[in-house]
């Protein structure tokens, strides 16, 4: 059987295709991530904010907070909000963030677990563990620093998911088919010893565009492509791509997501 970090490391992008990266694949231009995260500001309650509310907690640590999408809704409702981000650019958008609406938020750089954060009632983190091949020191952790609950989001299967046929027909590079959330969720059940609960969901896109630049900016940095093949890359995209009310987006409209939690 396949365990999470294989299956991750299944992912990795072969040597000889990093070398001619000009920048790294995986970084998220901090414009686009905060554009993202305020996309939230318009959302009704996800089931996730549910899950957290639920254990009546009145403090919050959120693991991989970004730039603040899921934990300035927490901070606004009066709780006491600590973020651990390790992107420094991220943490800052955080900052910002938090003093543009007014409240508070500890804001903790550095990497999970390595950090010295706080116990509290409740610990979540969203769209992280697909990034973590050690899953189950991970979650440990988190539940270390839980009175209450962990509450876990994650998209139905890998982000980069979507990027698979673009690899291929770029590349010549075939993308692996896992993991899901099945199969984290088998991970939780044998750190924790019992199921936790599972609520299937779905996200309108939040991810728009100003114009083509941005989308081939993006996607280009994803799939390490030079300035030369773009034409390639827009003809690829351009099915793809929708315009609303001025702004591009690029894939289906909504996202399939999965909330896990479980008391501890």
């Amino acid at each position: 059987m396949t365990t999470w970090a294989e299956a991750l490391a299944a992912w990795k992008i072969p040597d000889s295709l990093l070398a001619q990266a000009t920048e790294s694949p995986y970084g998220w231009p901090v414009a686009l991530w905060e554009r993202r995260s305020a996309a939230a500001d318009d959302e009704e309650e996800t089931p996730t904010e549910r899950a957290v509310k639920g254990f009546q907690p009145r403090s919050v640590l959120d693991v991989g907070a970004g730039t603040g999408r899921s934990c300035l809704r927490y901070a606004e409702l009066g709780l006491r909000v600590v973020a651990v981000e390790k992107d420094s650019g991220m943490a800052d958008g955080l900052r910002r963030a938090a003093a543009t609406r007014g409240v508070d938020v500890e804001v903790i750089e550095g990497r999970w677990p390595d950090v010295d954060a706080p116990m509290v009632d409740v610990v979540t983190c969203s769209h992280v563990v697909y990034d973590v091949s050690d899953i189950r020191s991970f979650l440990v952790a988190l539940v270390e620093r839980a009175a209450m609950g962990v509450v876990i989001e994650l998209s139905a299967e890998h982000p980069w998911a979507n990027l698979a046929p673009y690899y291929r027909a770029l590349h010549g590079l075939e993308r692996p088919a896992g993991p899901t959330t099945s199969d984290f969720v088998a991970v939780v059940e044998s750190v924790i010893g019992r199921a936790p609960t599972v609520e299937r969901w779905e996200r309108a896109g939040g991810l728009w565009f100003e114009s083509w630049d941005e989308i081939l900016d993006l996607y280009a940095q994803r799939l390490i492509l030079p300035v030369e093949r773009r034409g390639e890359l827009r003809a690829l995209l351009e099915p793809e791509v929708t315009e609303s009310s001025g702004r591009l987006y690029v894939g289906a409209p909504t996202r399939a997501l999965a909330t896990v939690s479980w008391p501890v």
